[in-house]
């Protein structure tokens, strides 16, 4: 059952890399200003290393987000957005895409 899941967030997240791909290629492009970038404070559910550092790798690695910080007390990571005209709803899909999906993995 886990191998399932490994696979469906392994499959999961090259889709989202090419859908960001193709996103930041079009703002490239572009040559209207489309983008309102921001730091983002994300809840952490994960509690593990490997929850958080998953979690936090699968940001980084998907073009138009980074990774920033880790808070100290491990509940929230500061993630740099490309798209962070609205902060709550680009949180929730970051939370609802990636880590739910590395979660179900870890847990």
């Amino acid at each position: 059952m886990k191998v399932w899941l490994v696979l469906r967030l392994v499959l999961y997240f090259l889709w989202e890399v090419v859908l960001s791909n193709l996103r930041v290629i079009q703002e490239v492009l572009s040559p209207r200003f489309r983008m309102r970038p921001g730091i983002l404070a994300v809840p952490l559910e994960g509690k593990s290393d490997l929850e958080i550092a998953l979690f936090a790798n699968m940001i980084t690695l998907t073009p138009g987000t980074l990774s920033v910080h880790v808070s100290r007390d491990r509940r929230v990571l500061f993630v740099h957005n490309m798209y962070a005209e609205d902060p709550q709803a680009a949180k929730e899909d970051l939370k609802g895409s990636f880590e739910r999906r590395v979660l179900e993995v870890t847990r």
